[in-house]
């Protein structure tokens, strides 16, 4: 037995075990930084194509997103800070968002009355009273929400300066790609080049192409859905369909979430009855659209999840770690999937297992 080839790989493991401790804090962000760098690889190769150097091809794809950011601040952010300004008077006065003024909005109100009618025909139901101590439970719970925001605004802060570090992290990534990619591959043997080498390929290729046909989708959904609010008249149409289409990654759920911002953006303006639904039925064709044309054509053709897997993983993902993982859960395991899939196709073909 070589001791001194024992003792080397044993001293690199504690090595890694301590790097990975001290590291485990911005694991999520490196693993953040590295589906934006898969996302944004593609623009910044077509720049690179044509003799843009790679660094300024980075540069160049930055300052386009940030071109566009500024003009989505520009364009909405205002009217987003009235309308915030404008709850949060209301949830800290507390009483102008009681239950009985909450049962004045048309829409509540026509509900309420019906509740009141089947208390009329059916005694002791008291349907209506219940309705009353609902809403007024609701408005305690987002009466707190300013206060729970101001208690834990050193976490908001702190978490707000990671997210910060991921496009950071993600141009370091993209500009420095090749070099990257060799110094990966030179920590493998020369009897496992060539395997590395074919799986780092599949890799990218599996990984990209689903998370870029992801963005897509979510791109699609937001368009149309921004198209279809506007065309019925629902006040904020391009921000909800931006947070429809991104709700949308969370199969079977998110559609639900986006249909209900709309309705609910409906609700606090007090729009009619029939606003309602035709902001229900915009999200629905929208929905039809995307599943019957969009997500077939543009995802399907990348994953081969079981639908009864997908559930499960959303479901679970919900369960760890709330809207967020629903959000990432589906792609980390499709990711995972088809890594462990190339790896042993690939220990199989190479006759190493």
């Amino acid at each position: 037995m070589n001791w001194t080839k024992l003792l080397f790989y044993i001293l690199l493991i504690i090595l890694l075990v301590m790097g990975a401790f001290f590291y485990r804090w911005i694991f999520a962000n490196l693993v953040y930084a590295m589906v934006f760098s898969y996302i944004l690889d593609p623009f910044v190769s077509w720049f690179e194509r044509r003799r843009v150097p790679r660094w300024l091809s980075v540069v160049g794809v930055y300052l386009v997103i940030l071109g566009f950011f500024t003009w989505v601040t520009a364009r909405f952010v205002p009217d987003l800070i009235r309308q915030g300004n404008y709850l949060f008077d209301l949830f800290k006065s507390g009483q102008h968002l009681s239950g009985q003024y909450i049962v004045t909005i048309p829409f509540i109100n026509g509900v309420y009355e019906f509740m009141q009618n089947l208390d009329t025909q059916i005694p002791g139901l008291a349907l209506a009273p219940k309705m009353i101590e609902i809403l007024d439970n609701a408005n305690s719970t987002l009466a707190g929400i300013p206060k729970l925001l101001m208690d834990n605004y050193q976490n908001i802060l702190s978490t707000l300066s990671l997210i910060a570090t991921i496009p950071l992290l993600s141009f370091f990534m993209l500009k420095d790609k090749y070099k990257l990619r060799k110094a990966a591959l030179e920590l493998s043997s020369n009897r496992y080049f060539e395997l590395c080498f074919i799986l780092l390929r599949k890799f990218d290729t599996n990984v990209g192409t689903f998370l870029r046909a992801i963005l897509f989708e979510v791109i699609a959904v937001g368009f149309m859905a921004s198209i279809a609010l506007g065309i019925v008249g629902v006040r904020n149409p391009v921000l909800i369909g931006a947070t429809a289409g991104v709700a949308n990654i969370i199969p079977y759920f998110g559609p639900f979430m986006g249909g209900a911002l709309a309705v609910l953006t409906v609700l606090i303006n007090g729009g009619p009855l029939i606003m309602i639904v035709y902001a229900a039925l915009a999200m629905y064709i929208v929905q039809v659209i995307d599943n019957n044309l969009v997500y077939p054509l543009v995802v399907g053709g990348t994953i081969s999840m079981h639908p009864l897997l997908v559930l499960l993983t959303v479901i679970a993902g919900g369960w760890y770690g709330g809207i967020l993982w629903m959000l990432i859960s589906v792609p980390m395991v499709y990711i995972t999937y088809s890594l462990v899939k190339v790896l042993y196709i690939n220990l199989k073909d190479f006759r190493i297992i």
